[in-house]
């Protein structure tokens, strides 16, 4: 198992109360299962209180970044000791 960081920005930040915490995975499923598990439930009952409704997990409502790249933009992802996991809301409002 690796030790790697898991940053939150901007609502996320804000709703969790911290941005950022290390998690031990051997895996980038594994990290996001683990984020999943243990703040979707959180940041879901914070965003209903606002009137919003998120639907998927966290990384379907979420821009998330592995050492700066996005994870739409790597063909394979594979987590190395002192990776930092970067998840960013998307913009709410209009």
């Amino acid at each position: 198992m690796m030790s790697i960081t898991v940053r939150f920005y901007g609502l996320w930040n804000l709703y969790l109360g911290f941005d950022r915490l290390s998690l031990q995975a051997d895996s980038l499923d594994d990290i996001l299962t683990q984020v999943e598990a243990r703040f979707a439930s959180q940041l879901r009952g914070k965003l209903q209180t606002q009137g919003i409704k998120m639907d998927g997990k966290i990384q379907d409502n979420s821009i998330v970044l592995l050492n700066g790249i996005n994870l739409r933009n790597l063909k394979q992802a594979t987590l190395r000791e002192g990776d930092v996991l970067h998840i960013f809301p998307l913009a709410l409002g209009g």
